[in-house]
């Protein structure tokens, strides 16, 4: 994917590939930045089910502003199952590219370790976007899920604010309401665009292709 991620107005690079180390590939997120040249950061794969999801579906999806630092974040697909698809966020600092972790609260209400996450079906659906009239530098991370496999949804709603170049929830208690699945979408955007970033400032896939 190409956009600009580290703020000089010159288009970059962003990719993920595989290096062979020791007879193992080792998967990592790369980043060709007009003033840094290449930088690379490693993507754990601690099962066998990551390192199939990030041989046949890894891919930047989107470079979108969420802080104030110059330059686009970069979202990129991590996994890939039935219907939901974790992604973790990248970002390019003092030449370097990072992942921007999320700090890990109990219970724990991401889809999967350390990402955010789009798409899902009738038992379960998840939507993540930029939160810009909630606070700077927020991102909104829910989910829904049908109530005694009812019409009615309960809709779980947490935010997520830029500290340094890591997520940290924010003081804005979790929110959860009730909604119809008809209304779903009207009343919670984030759900919007299959729930991948639908109103955050950049360029994002279309979620069939992400």
């Amino acid at each position: 994917m190409r956009g600009h991620i580290d703020g000089d107005g010159v288009v970059d690079d962003v990719w993920v590939g595989a290096r062979r180390v020791d007879g193992t590939c080792r998967y990592y997120v790369f980043a060709r930045a007009s003033t840094a040249g290449t930088s690379r950061v490693r993507i754990p794969t601690p099962d066998r089910f990551s390192r199939f999801s990030l041989r046949n579906a890894a891919r930047p999806i989107a470079m979108v502003r969420v802080d104030s630092v110059a330059g686009k974040e970069i979202a990129v697909k991590l996994l890939e199952g039935a219907s939901v698809r974790p992604f973790g966020f990248f970002t390019m600092r003092f030449g370097s590219l990072r992942r921007m972790n999320i700090e890990a609260t109990a219970p724990q209400p991401l889809a999967a370790d350390n990402m955010f996450a789009f798409g899902g079906g009738l038992s379960l659906m998840f939507g993540t976007d930029c939160a810009y009239n909630k606070s700077p530098r927020t991102v909104v991370f829910s989910r829904a899920f049908p109530r005694n496999n009812g019409p009615r949804y309960v809709v779980e709603r947490r935010w997520y604010q830029v500290r340094g170049y890591f997520f940290a929830r924010t003081a804005h208690p979790t929110q959860r309401e009730l909604v119809g699945l008809t209304r779903l979408r009207q009343r919670f955007p984030e759900f919007r665009n299959d729930g991948l970033l639908p109103h955050c400032q950049g360029k994002v896939l279309d979620p069939r292709r992400a």
